[in-house]
Formats: C-alpha cells, sequence, structure tokens
C-alpha cells in the first residue's frame, strides 16, 4: 500500500512539470533545457497570481563573475521588463558561471494579474557586467 502511494505521489510531482519549448536567442551561450512547474501543455497555461517555478541548464560563452539576469515579458507585441525580479544572476546560478561548462539554474515567479487572459511571451536573459548577452531564451 505504502509503494502504491508513494508511486501515486512521484507520478504527480513528474507530471506536474514540464520541459518547455523555448528559442535560444543568443548567438552563443546555449540553454540546454527549461522545466516548468506546474505545467502540463505547450505553450504553458496559468493563471494570474500562481506561482511558477522554473529549472535547467545553460551554457556560457564566457565566465561571468557577476552576471545580470534581465527578465521580460510581451504583451501586445511590446516587451517590458516583468516587476519583482532581483537582476543578481547569482542568486539564480552558482558564480561564478564559467565558460563551456553545464551551469544548473532555477527561479520562481508570480505570474502577472491581467483583467482578462492574455497570451504572452516571457524571455530571460544573462548579461556578462561589460553588458555582452551571454544567455538568452
Amino acid at each position: 500500500m505504502i509503494r502504491s502511494i508513494l508511486a501515486l505521489a512521484l507520478f504527480t510531482v513528474c507530471a506536474q512539470a514540464y520541459n518547455t519549448t523555448f528559442e535560444n536567442c543568443s548567438e552563443k551561450g546555449v540553454i540546454k533545457f527549461v522545466n516548468v512547474e506546474p505545467c502540463n501543455s505547450d505553450p504553458c497555461k496559468f493563471q494570474s497570481g500562481e506561482e511558477v517555478h522554473l529549472n535547467g541548464v545553460l551554457v556560457s560563452p564566457a565566465t561571468s563573475t557577476n552576471p545580470e539576469l534581465k527578465v521580460k515579458v510581451k504583451f501586445g507585441g511590446v516587451w517590458i521588463s516583468y516587476p519583482g525580479f532581483d537582476t543578481d544572476a547569482c542568486k539564480y546560478t552558482n558564480c561564478p558561471i564559467k565558460a563551456d561548462e553545464d551551469m544548473p539554474f532555477a527561479l520562481s515567479l508570480k505570474v502577472l494579474s491581467f483583467p482578462v487572459p492574455i497570451e504572452t511571451q516571457i524571455q530571460f536573459q544573462v548579461v556578462d557586467s561589460d553588458g555582452s548577452l551571454l544567455n538568452c531564451g
């Protein structure tokens, strides 16, 4: 009986996380994958105010000791900064970010509230202290 409960709990956890599709938007850096939880479709569908957790692996083209995270959301064809994020990328991955090494990352966000359901896109950029783009997706 306990084995059945544990198997069901493990299945429930796995079923709520989704390895989502995305586009790498930097020329050299690569984001290998992104898991989104809770998500069971592509694209993911969320409710306003819902807590969303993301984790994955990135590979940077350069070492960075002081990387910055920029988070943007697109709606109505316009990209704006996503409110409430600390721009210190070291809070979401191990620093220094090392060139050409798998670097795990994890972060959480609250879904913005809109008066009506709306389709949006979100973009994460990791930028070096000199302003060069390391990763984007």
